[in-house]
Formats: structure tokens, sequence, C-alpha cells
């Protein structure tokens, strides 16, 4: 896309074409452009496209992109901007950087962010847009469809028209495209829909994840004590939380800190390197710890050919069990304790199934493999019997601690997520070769 875009072009063709590229493929290289080309593009920009494009930057980058337009461009830009994507850029300047925002914004608006940024980060309100419609259920059908033509802006969401009564508490709703559709005759009490769900201000956004997948809506408002309409929660902001939760996850399981695409490849080298230095500092104490077994690895050579099978297996079904657990945490899933131990005793029984299929398989492979190949003094039956205990066992105490670990974090108002990585990795490595290398010892050594 940066080879679209012509900086030599006489200014009526560098304007189309910088028109005429979709809104994210033209931030995509952005970050590359020099001043001067960043200026040029914002200079022939349609004002219109502004908002469109500034809510594909980074923090950083809006707050250049907002600087470097001219004054007039820039309150029309925080005028056009919906609700919660103006809170997301004021949220992340620092108290200077919001002086030097604010004169921009009308007085209304500016309140209505500053309300915004009074909710907690895990608050579904915090989310909200205030660009909501509402229609009062005294108006016609053409009324009402008059208002929301004449009175709509291009940010307000219109997809659903909420109908208030005479005090502006929600009684129903509307979708737009029943309002356009009805007859004239037709009363807005008789075709709005009064199976209405709500938010309040103090509602978590875990709550509001589950109203829309349990409801399957497109927005739910949020309603003051006075039962008053103050924001709208819509599934695209549920759905935007859930990928940065998802992404905060991850790197927590890799015991990552937050990603910046914008580092180096050594600041990101040395954000990871902390925890694999820890690593490294473990999977030495586990060789330090497997001298100890020095004799029966020099006199049962075989056991060296399945290790890293015994190894692999039990951090792969550890990291299913802490994988689902960590899902039912994030959905509420725990909050009983009945419900904690029918999950517990549920994950038991299947890892206890998963290991002993396991085991028993892995037993017969081994028989076969040194029955064919035989390596060692010992017989494939007795090595074969090694691998079975070592496989059931560290298999099943994978699995309890994958279970046991995230319930017992969350339960210290920790992160479960913080239970996996590279940590959880090593711990399960030594339960799995202490069991391995301390059955084959009790019986050859």
């Amino acid at each position: 896309m940066k080879k679209q875009i012509n900086f030599t072009a006489t200014d009526a063709v560098f304007k189309k074409t910088i028109n005429q590229i979709l809104p994210y493929d033209l931030t995509l290289h952005y970050d590359e452009y020099s001043l001067d080309e960043k200026k040029r593009i914002i200079k022939f920009l349609n004002v219109e496209r502004l908002p469109q494009i500034f809510i594909h930057f980074d923090s950083e980058e809006q707050f250049e992109f907002f600087h470097l337009l001219e004054d007039v461009k820039k309150k029309i830009l925080l005028r056009t901007l919906e609700t919660d994507d103006l809170k997301d850029f004021i949220e992340e300047l620092d108290e200077t950087e919001q002086l030097s925002v604010y004169p921009f914004m009308t007085q209304a608006k500016k309140r209505t962010i500053e309300r915004l940024l009074t909710y907690g980060e895990d608050i579904a309100a915090s989310l909200m847009s205030t660009d909501f419609f509402t229609v009062s259920a005294n108006l016609s059908i053409k009324d009402a469809t008059h208002k929301v033509i004449s009175q709509s802006s291009d940010q307000d969401y219109i997809d659903t028209v909420y109908v208030v009564d005479d005090n502006n508490h929600p009684i129903g709703m509307i979708p737009i495209k029943d309002l356009i559709i009805a007859r004239s005759h037709d009363k807005l009490t008789d075709i709005m829909s009064t199976q209405f769900y709500a938010l309040k201000e103090s509602d978590t956004i875990d709550k509001a994840i589950q109203m829309i997948k349990d409801y399957d809506l497109d927005a739910i408002p949020v309603v003051s004590d006075e039962y008053l309409i103050v924001g709208i929660v819509t599934a695209d902001d549920i759905f935007d939380e859930m990928v940065d939760d998802l992404e905060d996850d991850f790197q927590k399981m890799a015991m990552i800190v937050d990603h910046e695409p914008s580092l180096t490849s050594l600041e990101r080298s040395k954000q990871r390197l902390p925890w694999l230095l820890i690593a490294v500092i473990l999977n030495l104490l586990i060789a330090s710890f497997l001298s100890i077994f020095e004799r029966t690895l020099s006199e049962v050579i075989a056991l060296v050919l399945f290790q890293p099978l015994i190894l692999d297996m039990a951090g792969n079904i550890g990291t299913q069990s802490l994988a689902v657990t960590i899902i039912g945490l994030h959905k509420d899933d725990y909050e009983q304790k009945e419900t904690q131990k029918k999950h517990v005793f549920k994950e038991l029984r299947v890892g206890f199934i998963n290991s002993l299929i396991l085991a028993v398989s892995s037993c017969l492979f081994a028989f076969v493999f040194l029955s064919i190949i035989p390596v060692g003094n010992q017989k494939p039956l007795e090595i074969g019997f090694v691998v079975f205990t070592a496989m059931f066992s560290s298999m099943f105490i994978s699995s309890l601690m994958g279970v046991l670990i995230p319930l017992g974090f969350d339960k210290m108002k920790v992160d479960p997520a913080a239970a996996s990585g590279p940590i959880m990795t090593t711990v399960n490595d030594i339960v799995a070769l202490v069991i391995y290398f301390g059955v084959a010892t009790m019986l050859f050594i």
C-alpha cells in the first residue's frame, strides 16, 4: 500500500489517491513516512475520513496525528469521533497532553468524557458510548422516523432505537429496520419489543459479555440509579475487549509484558529475557537434581529414549486442564464452591482416563520398539512398565496441577493466567522426571 502513494504527484492526483485508500490500509505504514509526507497526507484528507483513520492508530500516533491537524480540523475530529473512541484517546494521554486537547472540545463533550473516565476498567460503563438515540412513546411512527432521520448524527448508534416514557425511563426498543417498514397507522408501543435488557452503571464487563452472548444482542443500554439511559455498550465494544483480554492472557501465559508493535527487537528481547533466564535457572536446578540418578542413567540407557515422551505428554495434559480452568474462571463459572468441586472432579476423571489410555499405549510402543531395536540389558517389558508408571503418574498429577493452581491463584486474587508459561512447564518437568527416574531406580538399581 505504501507504494501506491506517489508523493511527487500533483495535488489533485495526490488528493484523489489518498481518499481512495481504505482507512486501515492508510495507517499501516504511517510511522514510516517523513514528517512532511504525513503533513501532506493530512492536508488533503477529506474531513469525514478523519475519525475513520484516527481510530486505527495507536495512542502515540493518534496524538501526533491530532497535533498535525489545523485547529478547524481538530474540532471537526473531536466532534465526529464516537464518545467511546474519544474517551480511549483521552485516557492514554498524560495530564499535560489532555489539557492541550480539551480546548478543542465542547464543554458538554468534555463533561461526558470526564464522567466516562471515572469508571473502573473492569466496569462495563467504561466501554459505553453516549451516542445513542431515544424516541418518546407518544410519537407517531411518522414523527419518530422523521426524528431519527433529521436529528441523528453520523456517530450516533441507530441500529436500535430506544423508546422512553414521559419520565425518560426506557420501556422498549425498536430495531431501525422495524421502524422504517412500519405502517403509518401503527403505534410505537405496538412495534417495540418490551424484552428489555439493561446494564447498571456498576455492572462488570464480564456481565456485559455474558448478556450479549446469552441473548444475542447488538447493544445493551446502561442505566443510572434513576433508571435513565446514560449510554450503550455495543457488541463491537465487547468483541474488542475480548480480543484485548485474549492477547493479554496469551502474553501472560508466555510471561511477556504488554506487547508494543513499535518496540525494536532489542527492546522486545529485554522484555522477554528475564522470564527465559528464570526458566534456564530452573532447568539447571533440574540438571543438578538429576545427578542423583546418575547411576540409573548410566546403567539403563533405554530411559533416555522415552524421556521426551514423558515430558511432552505431562506438559500437554497440564496445559489443557489449565486452559479449560482459566476460561471457566473468566466466565465466572466457578463462583460457587459446588461448581468448583464439580469442575475439579470432572477434570480429574478426564485426566485419569486420558492418562491411563496414553500410558498403556506408550507401554506397548516401548515394548514393541525395544523388542525390534534392543537398547541396554533390561527387558523390553520392564522398560515398558517404567514408561507406563511414569506416564500415568506424571500426566495425572500434571492435570491435577492444571486445575488446582489457577483456582488457588484466583482465591488469592492473583490473575490465574500467570500460573502458566515457562515456570509451570518447568515444574511439570521436575515432577515427570522425578517419577520417571525414581521408578526406574527402584526397579533396576
